[in-house]
C-alpha cells in the first residue's frame, strides 16, 4: 500500500522515473553522497593528522591529557551539529 508522499510525488512527476525534475534530483542526490564521502575522507585526515601534531607538539607525559581533551572537543562538536540536524528536521 502507498503512503501519500508516494502518491503526491507521482502526482507531481507524472509518475515516470526518468523525467527531467527525477534525474535531476538523483544527480543532486549523487553528487552530495560524493561530496559527503570526500568529506568524511577530509574529516579522518585531519583527525589524524591532529593527533600526529599533538604527538610531536607535546612532551609524552602530556600526550595523552591533550588527546583527551581533543577527542572531548571533537565530541562535544558532533553531539552539537546532530542535535542542530535532529532539530532542523523536526520543523
Amino acid at each position: 500500500m502507498e503512503g501519500k508522499d508516494e502518491e503526491v510525488e507521482r502526482e507531481k512527476g507524472g509518475g515516470d522515473v526518468f523525467s527531467p525534475e527525477n534525474l535531476f534530483r538523483y544527480f543532486r542526490f549523487g553528487v552530495f553522497v560524493i561530496l559527503m564521502l570526500l568529506l568524511l575522507v577530509a574529516v579522518f585526515q585531519f583527525y589524524f593528522s591532529a593527533l600526529s601534531a599533538i604527538s610531536s607538539m607535546f612532551k609524552y607525559e602530556f600526550e595523552p591529557l591533550v588527546q583527551a581533551i581533543f577527542a572531548l572537543c571533537v565530541a562535544v562538536v558532533v553531539l552539537c551539529s546532530l542535535r542542530w540536524v535532529i532539530a532542523s528536521g523536526r520543523k
